[in-house]
């Protein structure tokens, strides 16, 4: 992570996203920060922790279970919130957060700001959306799906940059199937033209 020095594309973005507007409090700080291809988005609940704006990019957030193992529950390259859930109080290690394609955060340092934040009622609405909306993402990614391909044409809407995956054995992994069930559905959505076959071990879904 590297913090970005220009000020009026700042506040281009501050405008573009009308971010002040989400709060009653005056005289916020904000910073313009970039993270690279494959970096983590680390949330702390320490005095370093922060609000973190997307506001270009694309961001991966998996949740992570107490196998260790880690889930895919939205790929998102839109604008959105990173940092709520810590914000309330759920455990940094609750979610992972994986940037996709290089992204920049308008980024507000919390402290001491949190007990100011808290009765922030503009902020605290703004809040309650973004948390409900991860929430319903987590419920979500737990459903018991009723076949191997309702799971897979999930996937591949929800959690797949452009729709569209490589590699049939990672994905079999991430599934928890075999790689001989996933290819038989594939060639079944492909001869249904639910998905196209991109090229070998690369599927996008139509």
């Amino acid at each position: 992570m590297r913090e970005i020095f220009d000020m009026p594309k700042l506040e281009r973005y501050l405008d573009q996203y009308k971010i002040r507007e989400l709060f009653e409090t005056e005289a916020l700080s904000f910073h313009l920060c970039q993270y690279d291809k494959g970096e983590i988005i680390r949330f702390t609940t320490d005095a370093n922790q922060r609000l973190h704006f997307v506001v270009n990019g694309s961001v991966q957030i998996y949740s992570l279970h107490e196998d260790g193992e880690r889930y895919p529950l939205r790929f998102i390259n839109d604008f959105t919130l990173l940092g709520d859930m810590e914000f309330c109080g759920a455990p940094s290690a609750f979610l992972l957060v994986e940037v996709v394609k290089p992204v920049l955060c308008v980024e507000l340092p919390l402290y001491p700001l949190k007990d100011t934040l808290l009765n922030d009622n503009t902020f605290l609405r703004f809040l309650l959306r973004s948390v409900s909306y991860k929430l319903a993402l987590f419920a979500r990614s737990e459903t018991a799906f009723s076949s191997l391909e309702e799971k897979l044409l999930y996937y591949m809407e929800h959690e797949c940059p452009d729709h569209q995956f490589q590699g049939v054995e990672a994905v079999a992994i991430q599934l928890r199937c075999s790689r001989r069930q996933l290819q038989r559905i594939l060639k079944s959505l492909s001869g249904r033209k639910v998905i196209r076959k991109v090229k070998k071990g690369t599927y996008r879904l139509v």
